[in-house]
């Protein structure tokens, strides 16, 4: 309120001193300034309206307008004069106007005369010009007297202005303040009344159980959850210290003898339940107070969630991190054991033939008979574990000698079972034995994985223990592996021709190209490195540069005699399925030149049984750019009649395996007799290779086989002796 006052009385007198200061500024500056610039320009006037006259002689309207600028001058130097006094640049001016009017009337007169002296005029204006050029500084010179008093009496306002605002915005600022506080200080006790209250109530609206121990840890308080969680677990009300921790005591001593602390966190069981203690030292009151939580259904997640990161939720078998565990603790027990991997035999067959639902399922079904024979067979220490997509592993703590009987009870078992669509399920096992085999589990599942691959390949066997000629031979397949990536970056590798004779006309139609690699100046069987290509994913790399040389050297082999020749190149399923296999064609036929008519790709049988739709699109489209197709090895695969009519082949290639005894085996004679005769119906070239004897030859020729190749003819040959094989040939026709 004093502060009120005072910023009023302040406003008060200034706004007075505004308003009077406002008041001579409006009534007398302003005005004053106006006058003094008419002034002046009433002088400028009078001296215009003398030149005008002085070129017109025109009295009349010179009268009337100097007259008026005259009494303008006049008034207004009576009111300077009022308002000045009798100022040294006010006395100069009236001096200075009145000799302005003595040389006006003069001039006046000698103009007005009959006999008007014109010289005597022109000087007259001279004269006029001068006295007004010396009026103008002495008016200015009040100008400027007046616009100083003008500014002096704006800034006295504008610095009081100035002054009641600040008293205003100040008064506003400190009016908040004190409000603020007062608000603050009514919102502090307002919570601390809320708090305290709210304090009181925490502990018998906690739905957890809260309980208050003195220093004999005898019950001095306990909230209605406590009695609720009793009854939850089959004890009457009123019995707290049930609740209470058989080890507390445990707890309580460590915050005693720890100044560090003053509470701790635990859990422990009650009955069925699970629960988590939060223990609380209060030093001022000396007593204990102790928070309880339920944490049963956490606990069961935890567990459920446990269960699932170490165990398959399809099979219940554990997984692959668990075998690790196990095998590094049976390893520092220095026990031994047996480490085994099992896959299910054509498991490829199945997705492709049944889909990846009914596989799925298989699988599943393999491994619930697994985990079946873990927890049932007592003859065997047997453990079990899903591994992958369609793979397990076995741990066996006996020596591998029980293996053979193990097999036997696994086999036995699911052949009993009853699968997905009644698909009759056969494993592949592959052991690798501790320490014989290997002292970790890397190199364990290295060797069980070796043993399980040799098992996979072959028939009469359904397992393989691993052993050093196995490794012996699994580290030069590796060896093999890395120098052959080495050989495909550096195209250390050469292409053979071998040449494919027409029986009818005795002319060369075209070769097959065959590949050959020289390592550490040794030959290396294509059988031997081209499975592992494909298994290493390489064949692809080493298919497309197959192709894109052979075309490069057909392109200047085949030429002149040779236009409509063939080169033959075979086609790796892994490098036909690729999505990009026709563009690779096209970019190959264009880059190399060579015309489409001369290319003859040799597929298998096993490239077209699958994805069939696919299929036919690709080899429509080879079909219309002018590729001719071939069936490679017909009759070792999935021969059928239905894909023979379903996809536009032109050639099929008798494998050799039907030739290398057909001129002694009936059986043999049978069926390349048939396979020519099919062909036939389907309007088919038929070639044979392998052929080495003229009797093979005659044979085939009787049964109506169009073409051969073989050691009969010409065996494979490199680059330039090809080449000198096909001119000489030529010359010899």
């Amino acid at each position: 309120m004093l502060l009120g006052l005072l910023t009023s009385v302040v406003i008060y007198h200034t706004g007075n001193s505004i308003a009077a200061k406002t008041q001579g500024l409006i009534t007398q500056k302003l005005p004053t300034y106006d006058l003094l610039r008419q002034l002046n320009n009433d002088v400028i006037e009078q001296e215009r309206f003398l030149y005008e006259f002085y070129a017109t002689e025109d009295f009349a309207q010179f009268n009337s307008g100097y007259k008026k600028t005259k009494t303008s001058v006049q008034l207004a130097l009576a009111k300077l004069t009022e308002e000045f006094g009798p100022i040294p640049p006010l006395r100069s001016a009236e001096k200075g106007l009145f000799e302005f009017d003595q040389t006006t009337d003069a001039f006046i007169d000698n103009i007005s005369s009959p006999a008007t002296n014109w010289s005597l005029a022109r000087e007259h204006l001279q004269q006029l010009s001068v006295t007004r050029s010396e009026i103008t500084p002495q008016i200015q010179t009040l100008i400027r007297l007046t616009q100083s008093d003008v500014s002096t009496e704006q800034k006295d306002i504008s610095l009081a202005l100035d002054k009641v605002s600040f008293f205003v915005v100040f008064y506003a600022l400190a009016t908040m303040v004190v409000v603020y506080s007062i608000m603050r200080a009514w919102k502090a006790y307002i919570a601390s009344a809320a708090h305290s209250e709210r304090l009181s109530l925490f502990p018998k609206r906690n739905p957890n159980p809260v309980i208050s121990l003195d220093v004999n840890n005898q019950v001095t308080f306990s909230n209605p959850a406590s009695d609720k969680f009793l009854e939850k677990i089959g004890h009457t009300k009123g019995q707290a210290h049930l609740l209470l921790a058989n080890n507390i005591k445990h707890y309580q001593q460590a915050i005693l003898t720890d100044e560090n602390l003053d509470s701790m966190m635990f859990e422990y069981a009650i009955a069925d339940r699970f629960v988590q203690c939060e223990i609380h030292w209060l030093n001022d009151q000396q007593q204990w107070d102790i928070h309880l939580t339920d944490i049963t259904s956490r606990k069961q997640v935890e567990k459920e969630l446990k269960y699932r990161a170490s165990h398959d939720p399809d099979t219940g078998l554990k997984k692959r991190h668990e075998l690790q565990k196990a095998v590094v603790e049976l390893s520092v027990e220095k026990n031994s054991f047996c480490f085994g991997v099992v896959e299910i035999r054509s498991y490829g067959q199945l997705v492709s033939t049944n889909g990846l639902t009914t596989a799925s399922e298989v699988v599943k079904q393999v491994g619930l008979s697994l985990q079946y024979l873990v927890t049932h067979d007592t003859q065997h220490s047997l453990e079990a574990y899903r591994i992958g997509e369609k793979s397990f592993a076995l741990l066996v703590s006996d020596s591998h000698e029980i293996i053979p009987s193990l097999i036997q009870d696994i086999d036995s078992y699911i052949d009993e079972q009853d699968f997905s669509h009644q698909y009759q399920v056969k494993l592949d096992y592959g052991f690798a034995c501790y320490p014989m085999h290997g002292g970790e589990y890397a190199e364990l599942h290295i060797n069980a994985m070796a043993a399980l691959d040799r098992s996979a390949r072959t028939n009469d066997k359904s397992f393989v223990v691993f052993d050093p000629e196995l490794g012996a031979k699994l580290a030069y397949q590796q060896q093999l592996t890395v120098d052959l990536v080495k050989a495909i970056s550096l195209q250390e590798f050469e292409l053979y021709f071998q040449p494919q004779l027409s029986l009818h006309t005795r002319q060369i139609i075209g070769a097959e190209v065959l590949i050959r690699w020289q390592r550490n100046g040794q030959w290396v069987s294509p059988a031997e490195f081209i499975p592992l290509a494909e298994s290493a994913g390489l064949i692809v790399e080493l298919g497309d540069w197959i192709l894109q040389t052979a075309c490069e050297k057909a392109r200047s082999y085949f030429s002149d005699s040779y236009q409509n020749a063939v080169v033959a190149v075979n086609i790796s399923p892994l490098q036909f399925g690729r999505p990009d296999f026709l563009d690779k064609v096209r970019d190959v036929l264009k880059t190399s030149g060579l015309a489409p008519k001369n290319l003859e790709l040799e597929i298998t049988e096993g490239v077209i049984i699958y994805n069939e739709q696919e299929t036919i699109d690709t080899l429509v489209a080879l079909k219309e750019l002018g590729v001719k197709l071939a069936i490679d090895d017909f009759g070792t695969g999935y021969s059928s009649l239905s894909y023979l009519k379903k996809f536009d082949i032109d050639k099929l290639k008798i494998d050799q395996s039907f030739i290398r005894s057909i001129q002694i085996d009936r059986a043999d004679q049978s069926i390349v007799r048939t396979i020519i005769e099919l062909g036939r119906n389907f309007e088919l070239q038929l070639i044979a290779e392998g052929v080495e004897e003229q009797s093979q030859l005659n044979l085939l020729k009787s049964m109506g086989c169009d073409e051969i190749q073989g050691y009969f003819f010409s065996r494979p040959l490199p680059e330039a002796d090809f080449e000198q094989f096909l001119a000489k040939y030529d010359q010899q026709r």
